[in-house]
């Protein structure tokens, strides 16, 4: 184990083939852990790239210049700040990326080694602990979001803002169960009642079949003399003035009522992608290495019910001659006012909507995000503990696709006696606008904050007023993170007029500093008693107000 330590641990390494661009720690030796396909840096570690012309880096959205330290030597200096997981890195010599040696990099922390107990320095052990608690994560989220009674809903307000990323096989799950009838019902109206169009086409028909005769009749016989034939005057008529000839064949204009109309060419267009996403959403699921046997099977029998009457409404005579949609028919009046088609706009809307609960969980997920997915792993969590103490009767997560009054969309839990747990809301204090983790409601009335933190430290409030001071005295990042944590469950009590605010972390210690008493609850020697959900509120009422820390580990 030594020896593969020792050689997957470096000080410096380069990026590019010839080695034109040395990647280094700042100061910190040997934070470089490089195996055959991923380099792995460290949060909160600084970096440097060398390189010896001006150039810039490109790491996610963010875009670095390199300083010009002297005439052959460049360096951009970049930090990775609490993010943990999959990342992206570029160098660019002007406009143009160069080819580096390594496509994977990802970015390790010292808090999951504090988790579970590993050095820093074992490096095999402290991947493999990444990849164990990404899994743990993982394998919550991925049940609890399968299991757990979602409801997606249309929002208060539309127009949808659409999105351009890959759609969710999470959000096409939930949105097919929970709008089964809606949809059902739509195209069982449009089957029963199709729109229609008159449409006027021509066609040969045979001399004695033609049924009206006008100037085109008369022109498209004296312009195919080849569908002419030689006849006595006596026999027809009209051969008296054709030169004794009569025609076999006459171009005739035909009217007939067709199916193949823009708002048909819609409804064809969406059922297909119903079918198709859906279809991706059962692979998804049988896929999952993380949903036991019980909840595919429960999942994708839903899902194969759906598909089945999807599939069946998809061979309808009526889609037969319907060709693809090119044009949206935005403007159309049967869109917007016919009963069937109006529907199905309404759950075209929604489905293509942006939904960033499900889209941001997706991408957390591909990212190996650890602190956005312990986000999502504290909500259901959450919600599964107040489920218990508020009631489960009429628990359900709705969520809201984007829309006018709702700039990212509503996501709650419902629980009974009015109670709900808001994830990510917007919510204006009486002096500036916050966006809690959660936020916890009984009617309008806001009752607490919780914040989700990736941390592992825990500030003890006797030793308060020392870190306060020291942060004075040598301000540093390590000191303010711990103080932030208390500034900031100050900040969301105060401004929302909030009970009580407390941070959920992966630590040990639960702590909550009560206002009434002045004393502290916890799992410190000088505490006093146990510091739970069930400590903190029941059914009907708050039992402490003040601000706090509960341990929340996966």
């Amino acid at each position: 184990m030594e020896k593969s330590r020792n050689k997957n641990f470096l000080p410096e390494i380069s990026l590019d083939k010839g080695g034109k661009y040395q990647l280094k720690a700042k100061k910190k030796k040997e934070s470089i852990i490089k195996d055959a396909e991923t380099l792995y840096l460290f949060e909160w570690q600084e970096y440097m790239i060398i390189g010896e012309k001006e150039f810039s880096v490109r790491i996610g959205d963010e875009k670095i210049e390199a300083e010009k330290i002297n005439e052959n030597t460049y360096i951009a200096t970049f930090q990775f700040k609490n993010y943990i997981g999959k990342t992206h890195i570029e160098i660019l010599e002007g406009t143009k990326p160069i080819s580096l040696e390594f496509k994977n990099f990802e970015v390790l922390s010292e808090k999951v080694g504090k988790i579970y107990n590993v050095s820093p320095e074992n490096t095999e052990e402290l991947i493999q602990k990444h990849e164990e608690l990404y899994n743990a994560l993982l394998k919550y989220i991925s049940e609890k979001s399968i299991s757990l009674p979602f409801s997606v809903s249309a929002p208060t307000a539309f127009g949808v803002e659409e999105s351009e990323e890959p759609m969710s096989e999470l959000f096409v799950y939930h949105f097919l169960v929970n709008n089964r009838e809606r949809i059902i019902s739509a195209y069982e109206e449009i089957i029963r009642r199709p729109h229609r169009k008159l449409v006027e086409r021509e066609e040969w028909l045979n001399f004695w079949e033609v049924s009206e005769v006008d100037e085109d009749t008369v022109m498209s016989i004296i312009t195919h003399p080849e569908y002419l034939i030689k006849a006595e005057p006596s026999s027809i008529a009209v051969a008296e003035y054709l030169n004794n000839h009569v025609p076999t064949k006459v171009a005739q204009r035909i009217k007939y009522e067709s199916f193949d109309t823009h708002e048909n060419r819609f409804a064809k267009h969406f059922l297909n992608e119903l079918i198709t996403w859906g279809e991706k959403a059962i692979a998804a699921i049988l896929t999952s290495s993380y949903l036991t046997k019980e909840q595919k099977e429960n999942a994708t029998s839903k899902l194969t019910s759906i598909l089945g009457e999807l599939e069946y409404y998809a061979t309808s005579d009526i889609f037969d001659d319907v060709g693809e949609m090119v044009i949206f028919p935005y403007t159309s009046q049967v869109l917007l006012k016919r009963e069937g088609y109006r529907d199905l706009l309404q759950l075209w809307r929604e489905f293509r909507s942006y939904s960033p609960f499900f889209d941001e969980m997706q991408k957390a997920i591909d990212n190996k995000d650890i602190a956005k997915l312990y986000e999502y792993w504290c909500f259901f969590k959450l919600v599964e503990e107040l489920g218990k103490i508020l009631g489960q009767e009429n628990l359900r997560i709705i969520v809201e696709p984007t829309g006018e009054l709702s700039e990212r969309g509503h996501v709650y839990a419902e629980f009974d006696n009015g109670w709900r747990l808001y994830y990510n809301l917007k919510k204006r204090g009486y002096s500036v606008s916050l966006r809690p983790d959660f936020l916890l409601l009984k009617g309008r009335n806001i009752i607490g904050v919780f914040d989700a933190k990736f941390k592992l430290d825990v500030v003890d409030v006797n030793e308060f007023a020392e870190e306060d001071r020291e942060m004075e005295r040598a301000p540093n990042f390590q000191t303010w993170a711990k103080l932030e944590d208390i500034y900031k469950m100050h900040t969301y009590r105060d401004a929302l007029n909030a009970k009580f605010a407390v941070v959920l972390y992966p630590g040990d210690r639960s702590l909550f500093f009560d206002k009434i008493s002045k004393k502290c609850i916890g799992d410190l020697k000088e505490c006093k008693g146990k510091f739970d959900l069930r400590a903190l509120l029941d059914r009907d009422n708050v039992k402490l107000e003040g601000i706090g820390y509960l341990s929340c580990k996966p």
